[in-house]
């Protein structure tokens, strides 16, 4: 029987058939030209190159991207460097007391690593630490990480498309690094700061800020001055005036006290309570019925954004609401009711829960200030009125540098400054990239969703929109990414105009607006959390400035093959299975 006369095919080049050199000469006289100087490279579309990828910072955005990277990333090189000596960020370094999360801890948890063993509905910062240091045990995480190791500076090299790092190792030593990508993971609450108050270096007592609590420190029967009012002091306040011997706030603010966020789901009042064995016993025997109560929360947290409408009814009543608890809580005391409950939008500065702070207010042991602090003597502070309050320890619950800038300094494009390009009025893109600054990208920046809710979920769709464009770069060839000015302008636009109906931008001193309670609303997205998700969802290629590594874009088709046909488990009909064609 004679073979069947068939043509033969092969999926993949054939390696004994020389490629004609691009000048050879062609049998189609047209052809005998050269294109520009381009030339052919020899592989399949889409392979992925090889890329360097540094985040700043082993938080909850380092420990994300690490977890993710590993599993859905290839060719991708990664190393995260991180100022302190272990993993956690802010969680590590707050340990102030009553130092509690106002997000139901089954929301601030990664959606991968649901946790059925948190103890209370708001969780301690230890007891987050522990969570966060159980994830980058489970998964090994802390391979990728250099600890004790500080980025001391960044710059943009634009002719070899990399980002040129000057770091201090553990030892002092200074060593340089690179990479294609670079994330600044540090945190916007992380860079702390001390007030700016005359004669400060003067005061002889214990001077302490609430990010770097000394717990070795014994306040029993101290005088104790605790200086701001906001979410630390809040906490802090009914915490430790239970153990000193007088305790001075100085509240020259007034602040909206309020129960925790997801309320609805949190004790009486929405307060925090403890999880019985029971609740917790079936949480870890049946994954599904803690994947619903984790759904149900993080879903009750995506509703409030009407409240956060300065004219809305949600925003009336709820206002009217916590201000009659708040004066319940004073025992209606004429002088505190109207210094502490405030005359601006419920929301301006974020809401506040502070479980027995208002009660604490009323003790016998507290004298409230309300003038500010003009200048530290060395015996204690003096205020406004001249009057001087002797003190042993002074509590500065002051916050951080909310500027949206790395810690370190950052040399983009032409030179760009991002402290000065930023200034007081930083225009940056989604709050993940910004103008001149090309590859790199920020967890979070300006005009983000920091006040929406848990910041964990936040977190991961950051990840997503990042791997987007890593994966462009990868297999189309590259070199950079930068928002366009006029995108990053327009957007500024619509988001202040937008701002103009929401409580963030009541008047009032807050660090959404750089602590100054007249002027643009730098820390909020002008949308709902639901509103963020879906616009982070696809990378709009149109708002960038995309520059590539060769002159011709198009030089990642490669010689006319696909991954697909050279892979010898490859599908040859995967179109068949697109969802636009199964319809």
């Amino acid at each position: 029987m004679a073979p069947a006369r068939i043509i033969t095919i092969s999926s993949g080049p054939d390696r004994d058939a020389p490629i004609p050199a691009s000048d050879a000469r062609h049998e189609n006289q047209w052809y005998n030209q050269d294109f520009d100087g381009y030339r052919i490279t020899e592989q399949p579309l889409h392979a992925k190159r090889h890329i360097r990828m540094i985040c700043v910072g082993a938080g909850a955005a380092g420990l994300q991207i690490a977890y993710k990277a590993e599993r859905l990333l290839e060719n991708v090189e990664l190393r995260i460097y991180e100022k302190n000596h272990d993993i956690g960020g802010t969680w590590l370094e707050n340990r102030y007391p009553g130092c509690t999360c106002d997000i139901p801890s089954h929301s601030y948890q990664f959606t991968w690593e649901k946790n059925p063993n948190w103890s209370h509905f708001y969780s301690s910062s230890e007891e987050i630490w522990r969570y966060f240091k159980h994830v980058s045990t489970k998964y090994d995480l802390e391979k990728y990480v250099k600890f004790n190791t500080k980025v001391q500076s960044a710059r943009w090299d634009e002719d070899a498309g990399m980002w040129r790092l000057i770091v201090i190792a553990a030892d002092g030593s200074q060593f340089e690094d690179e990479c294609e990508i670079l994330v600044n993971g540090s945190g916007v609450l992380n860079t702390y700061k001390y007030p700016n108050i005359p004669g400060i270096k003067e005061f002889g007592g214990k001077l302490m800020h609430s990010a770097a609590w000394d717990g070795n420190y014994d306040l029993s029967g101290k005088t104790v001055a605790v200086i701001g009012g906001g979410s630390s002091a809040v906490q802090i306040i009914p915490n430790i005036q239970p153990v000193v011997g007088k305790l001075i706030p100085f509240l020259r603010s007034s602040v909206w006290i309020t129960t925790g966020f997801g309320a609805k789901y949190a004790g009486p009042g929405g307060t925090n309570f403890k999880y019985t064995d029971e609740q917790l016993e079936e949480f870890r025997k049946d994954p599904a019925r803690l994947a619903k109560y984790c759904r149900d929360i993080e879903g009750e947290l995506n509703k409030r954004f009407t409240l956060m409408h300065r004219t809305s009814k949600d925003q009336k009543a709820s206002r009217d609401l916590v201000a009659d608890i708040m004066r319940e809580h004073l025992d209606n005391d004429s002088f505190l009711t109207k210094k502490i409950i405030p005359g601006f939008d419920l929301g301006c500065r974020r809401m506040t829960p502070g479980s027995g702070y208002l009660q604490s207010l009323k003790k016998d042991n507290v004298q409230v200030v309300t003038e500010s602090v003009v200048k530290f003597t060395k015996d204690g502070l003096v205020d406004d009125s001249g009057t001087e309050h002797k003190v042993d320890v002074v509590v500065c619950a002051t916050g951080f540098d909310v500027s949206f800038t790395p810690r370190f300094e950052v040399t983009g494009r032409d030179g760009a400054n991002i402290k000065e390009q930023f200034g007081e009025n930083p225009k940056a893109y989604l709050s993940i990239t910004a103008p001149n600054f090309p590859n790199m990208f920020l967890f979070i920046g300006p005009n983000g969703p920091a006040s929406h809710s848990s910041l964990l979920p936040i977190l991961e769709w950051h990840t997503r929109y990042l791997f987007q464009m890593v994966e462009k770069m990868q297999t189309e060839n590259i070199k950079a990414f930068a928002p366009k000015m006029a995108a990053a302008e327009e957007l500024y636009q619509h988001t202040h105009e937008l701002m103009k109906r929401l409580v963030w931008s009541s008047p009032c001193r807050s660090w959404f607006k750089m602590g100054k309670q007249h002027g643009p609303v730098t820390a909020i997205y002008p949308g709902s959390r639901l509103h963020y998700f879906e616009m982070l969802k696809n990378v709009r290629y149109e708002d960038y400035d995309i520059t590539y590594r060769s002159k011709n874009r198009f030089q990642f088709m490669g010689n006319g093959y696909t991954q697909c046909e050279l892979n010898v488990d490859g599908d040859p009909v995967w179109y068949f299975d697109d969802p636009f064609v199964l319809i």
